[in-house]
């Protein structure tokens, strides 16, 4: 189907499906949200709004710039009706004057010249030099994602997958660009909720962004993780969360990872052999890893062995994540930082928790994949499957 069809068949069913008095259709934190931290989480919302009813990707970041500038105008010129509560916004107000700015556009959009003029700007909405004018036909769907909740009583992992990063943050890229995150969190969800929103608004929105890719990441690591400090300080909140986060530059091929903790990415090749895969994520943050207990000790912190297997402070097994404030500065933020370039053999990028290399080593899960895709040809483009 063109784009234009694509929009009228998640139109004829968001018109159906969606419920505009539920008072709660997408997660909220507990805690409130400073100036520079509502767009982050606003785009979040939309699209994780929308993601409920298949709104397709052609004009899916469309709808999140319309609403996105709609709210984000609407707090300058009345900030309390969205939740303005002295230096901070309150969630749960500002959500739901999201979700009814996004009703409000998804219904309006059923007049075919509202919906004819949005997608007009498929064409226009793109950095210089990555496309020329005119509608971009939609292509094959480029990554694969999936979350799953083991024995956990509550899901505190989550994932991001954003293949129009720089349309959707009008980021400085010459080319289009993709973003891929991966998130483990522990002693609950916020942690990981707020990176999974947070971390690649503050890695686009840094000033190094893109031609420093290594400086970006950090910048975007660490400020997610002193925004989220605060929140763990006056909510009393101690979760934490590793990451690791993708950028894939789909035109020159380039794959830039960052990470902290025991997440692992590899590169898997399209011809199965010793060589199959490359590990991108090398070493990953855990206490076992001399290098990282030797840092932990200069700082002042200890490294115990604790049921055979060595702890900071006798509790955590990773050395570096977002959040856990009783740790810092032990376990830090900053990130570990691989830049690659891509080949013709390299096919598809995965990246996952610990939760999946636990159980299935790097070998194992690549002849697995490489299996699937030859089942269904068609689908083997370079992929990410988070």
């Amino acid at each position: 189907m063109d784009p234009l069809e694509q929009a009228r068949v998640f139109l004829d069913c968001f018109q159906t499906t969606a419920n505009p008095d539920d008072p709660l259709p997408v997660w909220v934190p507990i805690y409130h949200l400073k100036q520079d931290e509502i767009e982050p989480a606003i785009i979040d919302w939309i699209r994780t709004y929308l993601d409920q009813f298949g709104c397709p990707q052609c004009i899916l970041p469309l709808i999140i710039r319309t609403v996105l500038e709609e709210v984000l105008s609407n707090c300058k010129e009345n900030p309390k009706s969205c939740g303005l509560n002295g230096q901070e916004y309150n969630t749960l107000q500002l959500n739901h004057e999201v979700i009814l700015r996004v009703n409000q556009t998804c219904l309006g959009l059923l007049d075919n010249a509202k919906l004819n003029n949005l997608l007009a700007q498929l064409g226009t909405d793109q950095p210089d030099g990555a496309g020329g004018g005119g509608a971009i036909a939609p292509g094959p769907k480029v990554h694969f994602s999936r979350g799953l909740k083991h024995r956990r009583r509550t899901m505190e992992d989550r994932h991001v997958c954003l293949p129009d990063f720089n349309t959707l943050f009008r980021t400085n890229d010459t080319e289009p660009t993709a973003f891929y995150g991966v998130y483990d969190g522990h002693g609950g969800q916020e942690a990981a909720s707020f990176a999974a929103s947070h971390l690649h608004y503050y890695i686009a929105q840094s000033e190094h962004y893109p031609h420093d890719m290594e400086q970006a990441f950090r910048d975007g690591f660490l400020k997610t993780d002193q925004l989220f400090l605060e929140k763990c300080e006056n909510h009393h909140l101690n979760s934490g969360s590793t990451a690791v986060a993708c950028v894939h530059h789909t035109r020159s091929q380039r794959i830039d990872v960052a990470w902290v903790g025991d997440s692992q990415a590899i590169l898997v090749r399209r011809n199965p052999g010793e060589g199959v895969y490359k590990p991108i994520v090398h070493p990953t943050h855990v206490a076992s890893d001399p290098d990282e207990r030797e840092r932990i000790d200069r700082e002042g912190g200890c490294v115990i062995p604790w049921n055979g297997q060595f702890r900071v402070s006798g509790q955590l097994a990773i050395t570096r994540a977002i959040g856990n404030r009783f740790y810092k500065p032990y376990v830090t933020a900053n990130p570990a930082v691989s830049l690659n370039q891509c080949t013709e053999d390299d096919l598809l990028l995965i990246l996952a928790s610990d939760g999946l290399w636990e159980g299935y080593n790097e070998y194992l899960t690549s002849m697995f994949v490489l299996y699937a895709i030859r089942k269904f040809p068609g689908k083997s483009r370079f992929v990410s499957v988070a």
